[in-house]
């Protein structure tokens, strides 16, 4: 049994590389993807182990031999089907060719003629016992091709016959072993070739490596089954088979598609909302440090929480740190008396408390609550933390969907491996991205958010903290 592992860039290539060297009969017993390197420039492969009998082996060299260079090449570019056909052809015909072994005939050595009166007699002895050695190397080299039938001593037959129940024995135990691992490969529910990842959805094979890449992520398989079909649309057979290539064109793809926030600097008034715990506070503290230090604006704190004990004094404390107005507001009638004394202000933020929605009470409340709109403008920033599960972010985005969010802002970057839910969460709602949380220092880890940086988050390009707040 000849067993050999071989590694090619493609399934195709590692099938055609068992074929030219074990044979059309070879029989594969495992599979497996080898990814080499990272990023945009990964290589990846294919390793296959593949098994042969001897005897298989043997017959395709046997066959091969008998072709010249033109039609070896020829025979390798053939089917196996037709390959073992011609295989079988040829051994067929060298059977039928060979013949019996010659027939020696020589004087016995003890009746070689030795007389002193011939002076050719001692040439004559020396010629008999090379041609006899002759005649037994060729009986012997005969015997060990094609036995021919003699007669034999039951000492020798049973000494043969204990040989070859011994080599029975040994394939007995070889095809005993190989019905094992075929069994063993035969219960695998899905097979390498035709479940690879990504092809119940209809995704080719030479995908599969960035199907994967995507969905560790985090990106929904709904968007990667969209953007991937797009690239088998968009791209050659060749562009396909190269991963860096294609993992090229998804990151061109977001670029295009993902939406960011571009005028929020004009915005008088800015609502965080979302659920609780995701950091609406802290984004709103960073947001204001950023405007007040960087941008050199006029900035009010209002709160609309008063159900968390302590929640208004901690923003108290920040806005008495930035010297900026802090106001709390229990009823939606004081909105009125806060514009009148606001309305020299550049930016109003307004931090409301954690709710799920799932009450009308709380989703009128907090409608009741939002600033007025104003020709100055009124962004409502939903705040989410970048390690929701994408089954609860969708269910609780969707029940704020009455309340109109206008942006969404990704907190806890630096805790989550995982940031293709900023994508996916974009192109589900269609909001555009506001900003990014990448840590606790406030200001420092803020970050608008761009779309370049959304590419780098997914395919981890950089190092989470090398950009900051633009």
């Amino acid at each position: 049994m000849q067993v050999k592992k071989f590694e090619a860039p493609t399934m195709k290539e590692a099938i055609k590389m068992i074929k030219n060297q074990l044979g059309p009969e070879a029989i594969i017993l495992s599979a497996k993807d080898i990814n080499k390197g990272f990023g945009l420039a990964g290589r990846r492969s294919v390793e296959v182990t593949a098994a042969v009998s001897e005897t298989m082996l043997r017959k395709k060299q046997m066959a091969e031999r008998k072709l010249n260079e033109q039609n070896k090449n020829r025979y390798q570019q053939i089917p196996a089907a037709q390959q073992k056909e011609f295989i079988d052809k040829v051994f067929q015909k060298i059977q039928v060719e060979r013949k019996p072994p010659a027939v020696f005939t020589s004087t016995p050595y003890i009746d070689i003629i030795d007389s002193e009166d011939s002076s050719n007699s001692f040439d004559n002895m020396a010629h008999e016992r090379i041609k006899s050695a002759a005649k037994a190397a060729s009986q012997a080299a005969v015997f060990i091709e094609d036995p021919p039938k003699m007669k034999v001593s039951k000492v020798v037959k049973e000494e043969r016959n204990s040989r070859d129940l011994e080599k029975i024995l040994s394939m007995q135990a070889e095809i005993n072993k190989l019905r094992a691992l075929i069994s063993q490969f035969q219960k695998v529910p899905q097979t390498f070739v035709n479940m690879h990842p990504g092809a119940s959805e209809g995704i080719s094979y030479e995908l599969s490596a960035s199907y994967e890449k995507l969905k560790k992520a985090g990106i929904d398989e709904e968007q990667i089954v969209k953007i991937l079909k797009l690239a088998q649309r968009s791209l050659n057979s060749d562009q396909i088979k190269k991963t860096a290539y294609v993992d090229a064109w998804v990151a061109k793809y977001i670029l295009e598609n993902v939406q960011i926030v571009t005028d929020s600097e004009t915005t008088k008034y800015h609502a965080f909302v979302g659920p609780s715990g995701h950091g609406k506070t802290s984004c709103l503290v960073k947001l204001a440090s950023h405007l007040v230090i960087c941008k050199n604006k006029s900035v009010a704190i209002v709160t609309c929480d008063t159900h968390k004990v302590g929640a208004h004094e901690q923003l108290r404390i920040y806005a008495k740190i930035l010297n900026v107005p802090f106001v709390v507001i229990k009823k939606p009638e004081e909105w009125a008396r806060v514009e009148l004394a606001l309305k020299n202000v550049d930016h109003v933020l307004i931090d409301y408390p954690g709710m799920g929605l799932r009450s009308d009470i709380e989703q009128n409340y907090l409608l009741s609550m939002l600033p007025p709109e104003s020709n100055s403008g009124r962004a409502i920033h939903y705040v989410l933390s970048a390690m929701t599960k994408t089954k609860d972010a969708y269910e609780v985005l969707n029940r704020y969907g009455a309340v109109g969010p206008t942006d969404i802002i990704f907190t806890s970057l630096d805790e989550s491996s995982q940031h293709g839910i900023i994508f996916t969460l974009q192109q589900k709602f269609q909001l555009p991205l506001h900003s990014f949380g990448i840590g606790p220092k406030i200001p420092e880890d803020f970050e608008a958010a761009t779309k370049e940086r959304v590419v780098d988050l997914i395919f981890k390009l950089t190092k989470l903290k090398e950009r900051g707040l633009r």
